[in-house]
């Protein structure tokens, strides 16, 4: 049996928080070895409640099956620490504030000197350049920059997030993808490359039939709840016994829907 996609592939993790980690541990699932190197305080998600066995449960969703090790990158020691990781990695993946890691030593451009054929993955909030590099992202503040917060929830009711850091995540799965995109060129040239992933790219792209919906009726998509602004029924209905969801998205699910419920003179 053949073993898995990314066996042998070695990822050095930079990450902290959300984005960055889901990305590594999605490539560590597919077969990917990854070292995560972390500053001697840990990734700040260590600290995020609740515990179990005295670990962040947040931060064990998010790092499974990676390697660590707790580095001083403003220490010299500590540098020569990650040349040695990047001579021999793969894939660097990094979330800090833009220009950090050039004031590290560590942007693109240094470490392709080190490892000409690595492909450097640097995630962050708006990117790396433009206006807004220099601002502080969080799930929150995307999902509110992008817009997705405008359409979430219900008309008359305050703004809502998603229940998980859905910005983070679909971030770090478009960061997955490049990331594999980007190693299976390298087979056909040989050279890695360098990726600039941006939160709010990834969840403007993710607003898909919610700005078409503006650009085909110049009108902002309205507060929906559970509902579709397109296909109905398609929501969550109060029943005697709590909640159903329905989802009927065809002439013929409607026809069988109203056999279902006893209406077939709706039909």
């Amino acid at each position: 049996m053949a073993g898995e996609p990314l066996e042998g592939i070695i990822i050095v993790d930079l990450t902290q928080a959300a984005a960055g980690p889901f990305a590594t541990m999605l490539l560590s699932d597919l077969g990917a070895e990854v070292i995560k190197v972390e500053p001697l305080h840990g990734d700040q998600a260590r600290k995020w409640v609740p515990f179990m066995n005295g670990m962040s449960s947040y931060f064990l969703s998010m790092n499974r099956n990676k390697y660590s090790v707790a580095v001083d990158l403003k220490k010299e020691e500590g540098k020569e620490i990650l040349r040695k990781l990047i001579a021999v990695s793969d894939v660097l993946v990094e979330n800090f504030r833009p220009g950090v890691m050039e004031k590290l030593g560590f942007d693109y451009k240094e470490v392709s000197k080190l490892n000409e054929s690595i492909v450097y993955c640097s995630i962050s909030g708006y990117g790396q350049y433009g206006p807004w590099r220099d601002l502080p992202a969080y799930d929150l503040t995307i999902l509110a920059t992008s817009g997705h917060m405008s359409v979430t929830g219900e008309e008359g009711r305050p703004p809502v997030k998603f229940s998980v850091a859905i910005a983070d995540l679909t971030t770090a799965m478009f960061a997955t993808i490049a990331i594999i995109a980007a190693l299976y060129r390298r087979l056909r040239t040989g050279k890695g490359e360098y990726i600039d992933i941006s939160m709010l790219d990834a969840n403007l792209q993710t607003l898909t039939y919610q700005a078409a919906y503006y650009f085909a009726t110049k009108e902002n998509p309205r507060k929906l709840g559970s509902a579709h602004p397109s296909i109905s029924p398609y929501q969550a209905f109060e029943v005697s016994d709590g909640y159903i969801v329905v989802g009927v998205a065809t002439d013929r699910m409607w026809q069988d829907f109203c056999k279902i419920i006893n209406r077939e003179d709706l039909d």
